[in-house]
């Protein structure tokens, strides 16, 4: 008899990994009272710790890095342009009198 897959919310998978890591829990026990294989248990226990440790880290987010970056770019290429304008210019004397 196959039910398909059950859907579990952020805050349902935190429920039970926080009751896995409960002192004196019993994994086995946590996944049977939840419906649940122990390799989903751990890979949700994993997913939880490593979004918890990327929130303590300091320094500068994913977003932010791509953000610096789009900068770094955007810089270089007006420093190309500023290049080009000035070989220009000392070509047609333009702006000279």
């Amino acid at each position: 008899f196959f039910m398909g897959r059950r859907k579990w919310t952020a805050e349902q998978k935190m429920e039970i990994v926080l009751a896995g890591m409960a002192p004196g829990a019993n994994i086995s026990a946590v996944c049977r009272e939840y419906g649940i294989v122990q390799t989903q248990y751990y890979k949700w226990r994993e997913a939880f710790i490593q979004g918890g440790l990327s929130a303590l880290k300091t320094g500068i987010s994913n977003r932010e890095q791509e953000l610096e970056k789009e900068l770094e770019k955007a810089k270089a290429l007006i420093g190309e342009k500023e290049i080009q304008i000035e070989i220009l210019r000392k070509k047609t004397n333009w702006g000279r009198r």
